[in-house]
């Protein structure tokens, strides 16, 4: 193994660290979760990517020459399934399993990706061959997010080998961030190349974990570890440490953070602070309508920086989204949520 993993708090400095190591460090990729993380990076002149990308962009394309169902030299095409036709509409029904397998919906079918590109569309007609042809069609692969997924796991798992040989042999280390949002063939990714001889580093932060993966990552012993956010106030961490129990040192600026009423949330609607929410049903859903500044969802400023005062909707909370939430400011973050589930 060559890698090293990195577990800062948030604010302290994990794009920052990115930065200077992709300036110092030539040849290198980053990867993370999301494309707001990834742009602030590739604004900057470095080669970005969402682990998504990469897959599609750049190790997807290698294997139409190794996969048989794939014609050979084929174009990789992105579906939108929300803005498909409706002849296509079938097309989502379709899954790639781990083994290869083709499946309608629950139903195993008689293709699988061993099969030659010509011999499927050799075939005559059967149940779902339109959208299967049309997924592995003559000259092309044309595929959703799910099954980008699902044919990112086969390769991964079939022939992990071959991407660590076409990676090393491109790059000369990969940074990946956000790694505790890690999950799925994502997470397999990430393993595959901390457990070879590919230079990697693995950065993140345990409590910011509010995706439905991570477990990997928070069982890795950190190689550096950074309690200091440049970001919050040592008054909203004091608040932090005594009643989330996360350990985390902030600057000495002036924001706090202020408990309000549910009631009284559309008060400290000024036009200027930022509402957050976890979701946009319930009694949020009248909030959220009716307010005036900008508002977002907490899984969408993940990784951002919120220069005015928050204000952080709900009654009850995830102990992970309500660190995530609070830890976004610069300023004063107010809150209805009287119970934090932790």
């Amino acid at each position: 193994m060559n890698s090293k993993v990195i577990k800062f708090v948030a604010g302290a400095g994990k794009t920052t660290y990115s930065e200077k190591y992709l300036k110092d460090n030539k040849n290198g990729i980053y990867l993370a979760f999301n494309n707001s993380v990834v742009n602030e990076l590739k604004d900057k002149g470095y080669l970005c990517k969402t682990i998504d990308s990469l897959f599609f962009n750049y190790i997807i394309p290698k294997f139409t020459s190794i996969i048989p169902l794939i014609a050979n030299g084929a174009a990789i095409n992105y579906i939108n399934s929300e803005n498909m036709k409706t002849f296509q509409k079938g097309i989502a029904n379709i899954k790639i399993e781990k083994d290869g397998s083709i499946y309608n919906m629950s139903k195993k079918t008689i293709i699988n990706l061993n099969m030659k590109n010509e011999e499927l569309h050799a075939m005559g007609n059967f149940e779902n061959s339109f959208f299967i042809k049309s997924i592995f069609s003559k000259d092309s692969l044309n595929i959703n997010d799910q099954q980008r997924s699902e044919l990112s796991y086969y390769i991964i798992e079939k022939y992990p080998n071959v991407i660590v040989d076409f990676l090393s042999s491109r790059f000369s280390y990969i940074i990946v961030d956000e790694a505790q949002d890690l999950k799925g063939y994502r997470e397999e990714f990430a393993k595959l190349i901390y457990k070879s001889n590919i230079k990697l580093i693995l950065l993140g932060d345990d409590n910011q974990n509010i995706n439905g993966g991570g477990k990997w990552f928070e069982g890795l012993n950190a190689d550096k570890t950074n309690l200091i956010t440049h970001r919050c106030t040592e008054k909203i961490c004091e608040w932090i440490r005594d009643n989330l129990k996360i350990e985390i040192y902030g600057n000495p600026n002036d924001g706090e953070y202020k408990s309000i009423k549910f009631s009284e949330i559309l008060k400290y609607d000024d036009g200027k602070r930022v509402l957050l929410y976890s979701a946009n049903t319930g009694k949020n859903k009248e909030i959220i309508e009716k307010w005036k500044g900008r508002k977002e969802t907490i899984k969408k400023v993940k990784g951002s920086t919120i220069e005015n005062d928050i204000v952080i909707i709900g009654t009850s909370l995830n102990k992970k989204n309500f660190y995530t939430a609070i830890t976004r400011t610069k300023k004063n973050a107010y809150s209805s949520v009287s119970k934090i589930i932790l």
